[in-house]
């Protein structure tokens, strides 16, 4: 199990009260136990998303499931169930096993007096790759067999909507200026990663596009998150550069203004961000070399579900 932090995510509470905050009308409680066969439900199981946002059509669906010490249960082999919650009606739409993935990793840093810092910042999670979503109110209902221990269910309920105003696969990535490794006297003017990999800094948004190379942006801050998923994606994102960054430009950016967060405390979206529309962090976005994001995901991402979204872009060595 790995310790998860869950600070981000709303107390668990029953299904009656959850969708009374929501405005929908409450549908009989036997609607909420598992299904008849089903293992029983565990009281001090949670289940957090590891997205903020969920559009209608394909998506994938990224979750972890907590126990009541808040430390994520991993190795377990999970069956979900999609239900749309219509009213007073709950209709299953669709089932689905869940692949467990892992962002970030263990690596050890050396400081300048010779100790050696460990650094873990593995994440694992679960996902839905080919979930498939209309508008509204959903409910996922989770069976799950740990590798040790008794089967247990599990709910979460979501909402699917259609608004967002981040970027979306087919749109142009903007031309984004912003400073390099090549302008600052220390990178610790440019990221929170501890250590950084100077290779992340090395090139801009709007370089790229004007070179119509391909390349990869993370919107990450490993000190600063609010979901405590930075510090992993921000990992992936650099152990990606060694496997295709020949290929492809590899860019990360703070998404809050780093001189107010360190001497204010307070997170406001740096121009970077705002120019990108986002509204939430961590985000990876895969742009072509055409300049359109090909591939875009919130929250956490391992590396093995980001690799063939790159993979499928790369092009030649790049000049």
């Amino acid at each position: 199990m790995d310790s998860i932090n869950s600070s981000r995510q709303p107390p668990a509470i029953s299904r009656r009260t959850l969708l009374g905050a929501l405005g929908l009308a409450t549908p009989a409680l036997a609607a909420w136990l598992p299904a008849c066969g089903s293992p029983p439900t565990d009281p001090d199981i949670s289940v957090f998303l590891a997205v903020n946002e969920l559009l209608p059509g394909p998506h994938r669906f990224p979750f972890v499931v907590v126990d009541g010490e808040s430390t994520a249960i991993t190795g377990a082999r999970v069956q979900v169930r999609f239900l749309r919650l219509i009213g007073e009606r709950d209709e299953f739409r669709f089932d689905s096993p869940a692949q467990e993935f892992v962002a970030g990793g263990t690596y050890n840093h050396v400081h300048e007096d010779g100790q050696v810092h460990v650094h873990n910042l593995a994440r694992s999670y679960y996902l839905v790759a080919d979930a498939n979503f209309d508008e509204g109110f959903w409910r996922a209902d989770l069976e799950v067999r740990p590798a040790n221990g008794s089967a247990f269910s599990a709910s979460t309920v979501f909402q699917v909507g259609q608004r967002t105003a981040t970027l979306r696969v087919g749109d142009p990535a903007p031309a984004t200026a912003h400073p390099t490794v090549d302008d600052v006297a220390d990178l610790d003017l440019l990221t929170t990663a501890d250590p950084p990999l100077p290779a992340l800094y090395r090139h801009t948004v709007a370089n790229a596009l004007a070179a119509n190379e391909p390349f990869v942006v993370a919107f990450s801050t490993p000190a600063f998150c609010t979901s405590a998923m930075c510090g992993p994606v921000t990992a992936v994102v650099g152990d990606l550069h060694e496997q295709l960054g020949d290929r492809v430009r590899f860019i990360h950016l703070e998404p809050f203004d780093l001189d107010i967060a360190r001497t204010e405390g307070r997170l406001v979206w740096a121009d970077v961000a705002r120019e990108w529309n986002l509204e939430t962090e961590p985000w990876v976005f895969v742009v072509n070399a055409s300049g359109r994001v090909a591939a875009r995901f919130e929250g956490l991402v391992g590396t093995a579900e980001l690799q063939p979204a790159i993979a499928a872009v790369a092009g030649p060595p790049l000049r």
